[in-house]
């Protein structure tokens, strides 16, 4: 493996230099350093370097990543779509920008109607009668909806009974975790053949056990859940509650309305549908939606039911008024375009990619395809593409998910992308996909242009180790 020839800052550091304001590379003006509260004598451990070695350590770091704007991210079922700079120079704005909340209210009163304004565009768009903002992040909200679920058959002195939650497999993973957190029992249902879930497999399973069922649709094969009003019927007959998950919304807003066939919440993804920063760690933003039976139970609804606030202050301010200026400016027939259009580019990949991977359920598909590695040559698998895919501009796929695909590829192209770079994307599946066939163990070594070149996956996993050590050490050791 060849390492990053940029050492880490600490490694960077020079007992002769400073490291504040200097004249000349190495002396600190003195009546500066007067005034500053950090001055060397203080710093303790903090290291000394210049500021131009700060400033061109972190520019080449910059370098090294790879983002939007440099090219695709086809990451399935995690919409990595551009996020339109107007946005971001609106939430760039001083007035809004360095705002805090615990101003006081007459200063935070625009705020205050800007969200007031998101969530009832998010109410309309999703068809709930109530949205709350409060949770920072899709899983977030996805716990939050849950735990507001077990509120409900807690005051209905159902809570001891009502412990089992229903998940088809193409659910994502953070389903039954966030349902097992809150004391849930987790039942997974096997999809059918066509890669979604039937009603009939789900009937059996509807007891006075049941509490909720968790459905991602589309789900994560990128196939509409075409019995889901009919299954979400079926377990409000049983009593139970009916969990949407709204990763995969950019596929249908302004298409159909979750709350009208029979969903009783759903979280919203912020970062994926509606422009907003997305990586990294952060910053996220989940709200939720959610019928009339269960506001009382939401954070923030004031009633004694709440089950109390699950963000400090108001929620990801950043991330609101970003997803408010996009729903801004495209309106409801905009956002229903940008659905169509990511229809259109992820079928337009299937369409062309068909031919050449394997897909194994090939029923139609909405915004993402799922492929795997069946049909490719010479033992070079699913990774082993992704990994060469770098080389060629691109951000590897998702792989291996769904788990329900065995050496799945996951591709999501989202409306953002042209034509022309869907096509040069195929050009380069289909180029990967001749060097398998001449060169395996040249694709097996890949990627071949990145600072650092393939990791070992399983030794990463099991001797994690994010500790810096000082190079000396490093060679000592």
């Amino acid at each position: 493996m060849r390492t990053i020839s940029e050492p880490p800052i600490f490694e960077l550091a020079d007992d002769e230099h400073p490291g504040f304001p200097a004249v000349g590379p190495n002396r600190v003006v003195d009546a500066v350093e007067a005034d500053l509260p950090l001055r060397r004598d203080r710093c303790g451990g903090f290291s000394q370097v210049d500021e131009i070695d700060v400033v061109r350590h972190y520019t080449r770091l910059s370098n090294l990543n790879f983002d939007i704007n440099r090219g695709m991210y086809p990451l399935g079922s995690c919409t990595m779509k551009h996020n339109p700079l107007l946005n971001e120079k609106v939430a760039a704005d001083p007035h809004f920008a360095h705002c805090h909340p615990t101003w006081p209210a007459k200063y935070l009163k625009a705020h205050r109607e800007v969200m007031a304004e998101l969530a009832r565009d998010l109410a309309e768009v999703s068809g709930f009668d109530e949205v709350c903002l409060q949770p920072a992040a899709g899983a977030h909200g996805e716990l939050t909806a849950i735990f507001m679920i077990k509120a409900y058959f807690d005051a209905r002195g159902e809570g001891a009974t009502r412990k089992t939650v229903l998940i088809p497999d193409t659910a994502h993973g953070t389903n039954p975790a966030s349902a097992a957190m809150a004391g849930f029992v987790c039942k997974q249902i096997a999809s059918g053949p066509e890669g979604m879930l039937r009603l009939e497999d789900v009937l059996p399973h509807l007891d006075g056990t049941v509490a909720a069922i968790m459905v991602t649709n589309p789900n994560t094969l990128g196939v509409y859940e075409r019995d889901f009003t009919r299954i979400a019927d079926a377990v409000h007959r049983a009593g139970g509650l009916v969990y949407m998950d709204g990763a995969n919304f950019n596929a249908v807003m302004g298409v159909f309305q979750a709350g009208r066939i029979g969903a009783d919440v759903m979280h919203f993804n912020l970062h994926k549908t509606f422009t907003t920063p997305h990586g990294g760690g952060g910053p996220g933003s989940g709200p939720i939606g959610y019928v009339k039976a269960l506001a009382p139970f939401a954070p923030g609804s004031g009633a004694p039911e709440s089950i109390g606030p699950v963000k400090a202050y108001f929620g990801q301010w950043g991330m609101f008024i970003r997803a408010w200026c996009y729903i801004r400016a495209l309106g409801g027939v905009g956002l229903r375009e940008a659905s169509e259009q990511a229809i259109l580019n992820a079928n337009y990949l299937r369409k062309h990619l068909e031919p050449s991977l394997n897909m194994p359920c090939r029923t139609a598909t909405l915004h993402e395809a799922v492929f795997n590695d069946r049909n490719v040559p010479n033992g070079v698998t699913t990774g082993d593409l992704a990994k060469r895919l770098i080389d060629y501009g691109f951000h590897p796929p998702t792989v291996y998910f769904p788990i329900m695909v065995r050496g799945a590829l996951m591709i999501e192209p989202t409306e953002t992308e042209p034509r022309r770079e869907l096509d040069r994307f195929i050009a380069a599946v289909k180029c990967v996909l001749d060097e398998a066939a001449r060169e395996p163990e040249m694709v097996k070594a890949a990627p071949h242009t990145t600072p650092v070149r393939r990791v070992d996956d399983v030794r990463a996993a099991r001797r994690l180790d994010l500790r810096w050590t000082p190079a000396t050490d490093a060679r000592s050791s």
